[in-house]
């Protein structure tokens, strides 16, 4: 049934665009992986930039890069609920991140986009407590947008950026 199904799938023209062929890379994994991400301000930026270096350059960081990828973070909180002693029982953090891709080598290609996480925590009784919470919530929200970011360049490269290679 697998094999129906890979079959189906392979007529079709679909094409992963993760998909390793034999040893080599796909065109978007190696245009991912010449990216070089700027360092982001504050303590948020540098979890971000940590996220998007694991999922942009698994391999480490490239040593000839092709693209810079900058990025701005701005973020707030609120409160959505208090107990009855007045205190905020549930709180959300939104965080929002623009960023711009630039070509490197005369390439003078250019990416701009925009992404936001919005993620509710639960605020506990203790300050320890509370703050746990607070960075756990911070956390998700970051590495929702290093997917997000990273879907949206492996996109621009797979709609057109990469000269399409034809093979004989």
């Amino acid at each position: 049934m697998a094999g129906i199904l890979t079959l189906g799938l392979a007529g079709c023209g679909f094409e992963p665009m993760y998909a390793k062929r034999g040893a080599q890379t796909s065109a978007v994994a190696e245009e991912l992986a010449g990216i070089r991400i700027a360092g982001i301000e504050d303590r948020q930026g540098q979890i971000l930039r940590n996220a998007l270096v694991s999922r942009l350059n698994p391999l480490g960081e490239p040593g000839r890069s092709t693209h810079v990828l900058e990025v701005k973070l701005t973020s707030s909180q609120e409160n959505m609920a208090e107990r009855s002693d007045g205190k905020a029982s549930l709180g959300r953090l939104f965080i929002t991140a623009t960023f711009q891709l630039a070509g490197l080598n005369n390439d003078k290609s250019s990416f701009s986009g925009n992404s936001r996480s919005i993620v509710s925590y639960r605020l506990l009784g203790p300050t320890y407590g509370s703050t746990a919470v607070e960075r756990d919530a911070e956390n998700r929200a970051l590495t929702d947008l290093a997917e997000d970011i990273r879907t949206q360049i492996a996109t621009y490269f797979a709609n057109g950026k990469i000269p399409r290679k034809v093979d004989p």
